[in-house]
């Protein structure tokens, strides 16, 4: 562990003297993401803050035709709002492209990918997101639903851990990781919101579900005394 920090702090001195950001950089930031995902499930806290601090100063895209993106983003919100979702998933691309560096569009790109259940394309959007903001909750907790649909757990345990880490609100981030907890029906992100809250040490009970009779639904027959059916 103490090699893989001295190698995440080499990695933050050459990304603070490093030239503009380029293509070339997305595979090295979906690196440091799925790092922080494995730090955080271990609850390797200096690791993940390390490797936060690469993502932050890594080269971030240009914008190409920043009005148009934001243009184009709230047309997406506007459809995504009327559950529209190919034409808000067509604006977000388009704003995407047109800025790159625009978090609202690459995080609401994720989220109607993840809707439509286009589960790749909703994790490479959200990595796109977090490699412009390491520290977005919001992206963090789509991630990890996106891992729950695929049953990953592990992965969405350290996504569940970071969106709880970064999130503005612990309350309310505590709420909602007891929530799934208690009462998703899916087992992968229900157990890995479990475990959430027993790496922060925060109150957390596994659901007990009562067993089922032996016969579910038939009750005995009850015949009246003295009918011949009730005699052997």
């Amino acid at each position: 562990m103490n090699r893989l920090r001295a190698l995440l702090g080499l990695l933050l001195a050459a990304w603070i003297f490093s030239p503009p950001a380029t293509a070339q950089t997305s595979e090295p930031n979906r690196y440091y993401i799925q790092q922080m995902i494995e730090l955080a499930a271990a609850n390797d806290e200096h690791g993940v803050t390390t490797t936060q601090q690469v993502l932050a100063q890594s080269p971030k895209p240009k914008p190409i035709n920043p009005d148009g993106a934001r243009s184009a983003v709230q047309r997406g919100m506007t459809a995504f709002e009327q559950n529209q979702l190919e034409t808000a998933l067509a604006a977000f691309q388009q704003a995407s492209q047109a800025d790159p560096s625009n978090i609202e569009a690459t995080n609401y790109l994720g989220l109607v990918y993840r809707k439509l259940n286009r589960l790749q394309d909703a994790e490479i959007a959200l990595q796109q997101a977090l490699a412009l903001e390491p520290t977005r909750a919001t992206a963090w907790f789509q991630l990890a639903q996106v891992y729950g649909l695929q049953n990953d757990g592990r992965r969405a345990v350290g996504a569940l851990a970071n969106t709880y880490r970064f999130a503005q609100n612990a309350m309310r981030a505590e709420e909602i990781l007891r929530n799934i907890a208690e009462n998703e029906a899916a087992d992968t992100l229900r157990n890995a919101a479990l475990e959430t809250l027993r790496l922060y040490k925060l109150p957390a009970q596994a659901v007990i579900v009562p067993p089922l009779p032996a016969d579910p639904g038939i009750t005995p027959l009850k015949i009246p005394a003295g009918s011949s059916r009730a005699r052997p």
